[in-house]
């Protein structure tokens, strides 16, 4: 505007002074000069910027006042000059080149120019410059706007942003605000290693407002989106919380805060900001939102408000934030001392506080109850040469929480007390400073001895568990919990008692809190199944193999005795026969209890994690046609099919224990098949799994019985029907889960009632066993 009034002053005079070619440069400018402020004084007197005309060379034909005035060079001093040398010219912002906007597009040049004046003082300019038309010569009318002291302002705030940033964990942001070619706004932004660390680039990296949005998750782009045109458009207040995506953490969540600084024309030039990572507080506010609906919310932003107090105790800045939180206006308060306009901080905390930090040159964090908002809040003072700069953040969630904890902690107090287990806490020394009375009573010590401080864990402990003990102390502090184990203290008495320890660290305190579980019962159970196995392989075994062995010899010998009826007389072929089927069928019924001792010890044996294999590589069908070939042997009432594939099936496993599934699943089917019903044993691969199937043509299960089957004790409910092939106690199939379990296989059956049932397992393929 003030350019194009300038130059219609020049058109009026036509530039009469450029008529004569016999004057100099310096002669035309004075002479220009002086016609201009003849026709023009009162336009120039209302005119704030410096005016100034130079011709394609750059030497000065007009110098206003106002330019005197901004650089120190008088008239007569400038013109003929070289503009460029004589204010040492440099270009900080410039979006197109000088010339080539003036002499060749003939359109206004714009640029920020910063200059040194006659006194050295450094000037910061808008500069704006047209090309005159003109009959004989080009010139160039050019207009200077001193915005020295906005840029100083800015830089002002820059360092307050920078110190913001050293005092909360924040990511600053930079976006220059430009105009394309079709007068459409965009931005460019700069952002600093904190930003950068969230966007996994380098530091001041730029970026354009497209490839930023690409870091933005899909869902939250539009919205964003919005967002920022309004603010380049309107120049409002920049606010957003959004997803960004981390491609080593996954989504991450973080809150940005900015504003636009604007030109006096009111145009954008560019906006500055913070970005916080609030991922965990999103992550605690579900968790609290779970836990306990009170808790509705935590807060978005760790700085909630931020203040400014200059050197004289006066309020120079108040964000946005402050403001709303106070519910005044920030004008109000703005240059006026903080105990006129705040007297309830006077000779509060918070006075002592801010002289502390004030006189001692240091930052000072402590936490206030701001009981207009009925709110808890942390604030951070940091000092400054010329001024106090205070930021806080609602620490309300934080308390709540800490009081969740106190709950807690007063709960776990009074299960503690309630002496249904064993509680002890000791320091690292394993001193132990605090226990209830249920493992002062494990221990036989006394409330006294705890209080005096005469109870070490190390001196109750044996030498042999001390190395478990390190062990499970090293875990919890690197884990914070310790897994389960078991161990022996010394009681007063002198005995042994066994126990059953969990422990965890406490990082603050740094002390170990136990829970401790007495097991001599379980012990003493343990010990007497220990008796139970021995008297089950030795005082039932024993006999019952001498007996076997008694009626093999008798079998073996009658076997001898053979003779003829009309030698013997049939009387006695009939006795030497019948006795024979009886020591058969005594034989048969030993066997019988062989194998029922021998479930009876597997079942103890898995219920006590107990039970050993024997692991090596071998070929499944190898396995089955073995086993199938001794149970054909002695089922001589059935035909018992083999079905296998011609492609070997490795796997690792305990042959002996396969073959005893196996076992376990034919003898089922021989006895709950109909008499001369075929059994087929069928053996099939898919991946890498084999599967092993027993085919029979029984009666076969309901729903329900398929989901009993396989626990201990259970039988068929008309087992007694087929007890021609000998009694059970209901474990087979027991064992057999568990047995196929260990070999990390799975069992199942497919059963229809009056159809069958095909009961079958699974082994995993593998060539060699880890």
């Amino acid at each position: 505007m003030f350019a194009l009034r300038v130059e219609r002053a020049c058109e009026v005079e036509q530039y009469k002074f450029l008529s004569s070619t016999n004057i100099s440069g310096q002669q035309q400018g004075e002479r220009f000069h002086k016609d201009l402020v003849q026709v023009e004084p009162a336009l120039l007197d209302v005119i704030q910027d410096a005016v100034l005309i130079y011709d394609p060379h750059y030497h000065l034909s007009f110098w206003s006042r106002q330019a005197e005035e901004l650089y120190g060079w008088t008239a007569q001093e400038a013109l003929g000059q070289d503009v460029r040398q004589l204010l040492q010219e440099q270009i900080i912002r410039e979006p197109m080149e000088r010339e080539r906007r003036l002499f060749q597009e003939k359109e206004i040049w714009e640029a920020e120019l910063l200059h040194k004046a006659k006194d050295g003082r450094q000037v910061i300019v808008e500069s704006h410059a047209r090309l005159l038309p003109h009959e004989e010569r080009s010139l160039v009318l050019e207009t200077h706007h001193d915005v020295t002291a906005q840029r100083q302002a800015e830089q002002l705030l820059e360092e307050y942003y920078q110190r913001a940033q050293k005092a909360i964990d924040v990511g600053v942001w930079r976006w220059e605000i430009s105009r394309d070619k079709q007068g459409r706004l965009y931005a460019r932004g700069i952002i600093n290693s904190r930003v950068a660390h969230f966007l996994k680039l380098p530091s001041n990296t730029l970026l354009t407002d497209e490839q930023f949005f690409t870091f933005i998750h899909p869902d939250d782009r539009p919205l964003v989106r919005r967002t920022f045109e309004r603010v380049i458009e309107t120049g409002s207040d920049y606010n957003a919380v959004y997803r960004m995506l981390d491609p080593e953490e996954g989504t991450v969540w973080v809150a940005s805060r900015g504003s636009v600084v604007t030109d006096q024309q009111g145009t954008p030039l560019y906006a500055i900001g913070i970005t916080l990572d609030i991922t965990e507080q999103k992550q605690i506010e579900e968790a609290l939102q779970a836990a306990n609906r009170r808790i509705t919310s935590i807060l978005e932003h760790v700085a909630d408000g931020c203040i400014h107090v200059d050197n004289e105790w006066r309020y120079s800045y108040i964000s946005r934030g402050t403001e709303k939180l106070a519910g005044v206006h920030r004008e109000m308060f703005l240059g006026q001392s903080i105990w006129e306009v705040t007297p309830h901080l006077c000779g509060s905390e918070t006075e002592r506080f801010l002289r502390l930090a004030r006189e001692t040159q240091q930052p000072v964090e402590y936490e206030m109850f701001y009981a207009p908002a009925q709110q808890w809040w942390k604030l951070h003072i940091v000092p400054a040469s010329d001024h106090l700069a205070v930021y806080y953040h609602n620490i309300t969630a934080l308390k709540e929480i800490q009081s969740l904890y106190k709950e807690q902690e007063e709960t776990f107090r009074r299960l503690a007390d309630a002496n249904l287990v064993a509680v002890a806490s000791c320091t690292e020394e394993s001193d132990i400073i605090d226990a209830n009375d249920a493992f002062l009573t494990l221990i036989g010590a006394s409330r006294e001895e705890l209080r005096t401080g005469k109870l070490n864990f190390a001196k109750i402990t044996p030498k042999e568990y001390e190395a478990l003990d390190r062990e499970r102390h090293e875990e919890a502090r690197s884990m914070g919990v310790s897994s389960p184990y078991e161990k022996e203290y010394y009681h007063r008495l002198g005995h042994r008692v066994p126990v059953l320890v969990a422990g965890a660290y406490m990082e603050h305190s740094k002390h170990y809190t136990a829970i401790i579980i007495d097991i001599s019962e379980q012990k003493e159970l343990e010990k007497q199944r220990e008796v139970f196995f021995g008297i089950i392989s030795h005082e039932l075994r024993t006999p019952l193999t001498a007996i076997g062995g008694t009626l093999q010899l008798a079998q073996r010998r009658l076997k001898r005795f053979v003779c003829q009826p009309e030698e013997c007389g049939p009387r006695v072929v009939d006795l030497l026969q019948n006795t024979g089927l009886l020591i058969e069928q005594a034989l048969r019924q030993t066997r019988v209890q062989d194998r029922l001792i021998e479930d009876l010890l597997d079942a103890s044996r898995i219920a006590v994690d107990k039970l050993e294999l024997t692991m090596m590589p071998a070929d499944l069908r190898q396995i089955v046609r073995e086993t199938v070939e001794d149970l054909r042997a002695t089922a001589l009432d059935h035909t018992i099919a083999l079905l296998l594939p011609e492609v070997p099936l490795p796997v690792c496993v305990d042959r002996m224990r396969v073959a005893q599934v196996l076992g376990n699943y034919v003898t089922n089917a021989l006895k709950y098949s109909p008499a001369g019903a075929p059994v087929t044993v069928e053996v099939t691969s898919a991946g890498d799994e084999a599967r092993v199937w027993v085919h029979d043509r029984g009666p076969g299960l309901s729903e329900e019985a398929k989901q009993k089957i396989w626990s201990r004790f259970q039988r068929s409910a008309d087992a007694k029907a087929h007890s021609r092939l000998g009694a059970n106690l209901g474990l087979g199939l027991y064992i057999s889960q568990s047995l196929i379990r260990r070999h990390q296989g799975a069992v199942g059956v497919e059963s229809e009632q009056g159809k069958g049932a095909s009961f079958w397992f699974s082994l995993p393929l593998r060539t060699t066993c880890l």
